[in-house]
């Protein structure tokens, strides 16, 4: 009897294609019947213990909210139909951040205007920003004129250029050099070219924080040049306090030439920045350096003011904190974008 009662049981099931062609697996062959029950049948979620029933599940991707229950890390998808479906819909699905809709523009095809992410200036402040040039736009930033004294020692910039190019959505190339640098009683003229490459790990296009890599090199090609190639890595933070005060932090290792041989210097900064107004901006900053022998410990301030979108004006001053620092410093420039 228990025999009969299986082989009934076994050749009973079909596999779960047409009814009217069962495909074999083996040796077991299962019917549709079976598997629709269990689709419809209430199941439970682990996450919950609430009940998910196959509307529920379809309910993901038909509706406009999540039919998952609100563990904190599933957020609802923006498309109504699969067919609709489109990367850039996702925000944050389990935390994994969202695919750009900018991501296809390169050098060679511009970001449209209305897709363009704020201005962001690494000036006038030291602290560099970890937003980048959108992908085939420009900016230049210019230091029109910067005075520095130490010790009684006073020397002059003019014209200190940052020309940087939008490669691609995360990353833009830059291209630095003084036209002109001079020292009371020392030479003076043109300055070395300092190639570097920003690359925006996350927070270029929203989010409360940002960082980036920004790894450098400097060309001894100017008439002011000490004939020696230099290099470093930039790594800087940036996380929005509040809806008008933000954070920067920036850590800096170089490979320098001091005169008579390379030496690694560390360079730490930290900027709060302020919205005053809608234009207006101010900052104050702390700068640290730590070289082979001493450390430089600087405070520094300015303002910014934004003519429109693609042009901000500003000015900044710094001071020294101790004596192997530079006891003063004036600068005023601009950002312009393209």
């Amino acid at each position: 009897m228990k025999t009969t009662t299986i082989l009934l049981a076994l050749t009973s099931v079909t596999f779960a294609g047409s009814p009217e062609k069962p495909c074999r697996s083996g040796d077991l062959v299962m019917s549709r019947e079976p598997i629709d029950a269990i689709l419809n049948s209430p199941v439970r979620s682990r996450a919950s213990d609430q009940q998910i029933n196959r509307d529920n599940i379809a309910s993901i991707f038909t509706g406009p909210k999540s039919g998952l229950p609100d563990d904190g890390f599933t957020t609802p998808v923006k498309f109504n139909t699969i067919k609709d479906f489109r990367p850039v819909d996702f925000i944050t699905i389990l935390g994994i951040p969202a695919i750009s809709e900018k991501s296809p523009y390169t050098l060679f095809n511009p970001t449209p205007d209305s897709l363009l992410r704020d201005l962001s200036p690494d000036r006038p402040d030291a602290t560099e920003s970890p937003i980048t040039v959108d992908a085939g736009r420009f900016a230049l930033e210019m230091s029109l004129f910067d005075f520095r004294r130490d010790r009684g020692v006073e020397s002059t910039t003019w014209g200190a250029l940052n020309f940087k190019a939008g490669l691609n959505h995360n990353t833009d190339l830059q291209t630095v050099f003084n036209l002109y640098d001079g020292t009371e009683g020392g030479p003076d003229g043109f300055g070395d070219v300092t190639l570097r490459l920003k690359h925006n790990l996350w927070g270029n296009d929203g989010g409360s924080t940002a960082l980036a890599l920004m790894p450098w090199i400097k060309i001894p090609t100017g008439e002011l040049s000490n004939e020696e190639w230099e290099g470093g890595l930039i790594i800087p933070f940036a996380i929005d306090l509040t809806e008008t005060i933000g954070l920067g932090l920036m850590a800096e290792i170089d490979y320098l030439h001091n005169g008579t041989h390379h030496e690694f210097e560390f360079l730490h900064t930290a900027v709060l920045g302020f919205s005053l107004t809608e234009k207006t901006g101010a900052y104050a900053e702390y700068i640290g350096i730590w070289k082979e022998d001493s450390y430089e410990a600087y405070l520094a301030g300015g303002m910014n003011y934004a003519v429109n979108e693609h042009l901000i004006l500003d000015f900044g001053v710094q001071s020294g904190l101790n004596s192997h620092a530079e006891d003063f410093g004036i600068f005023t420039g601009f950002t312009k974008r393209f």
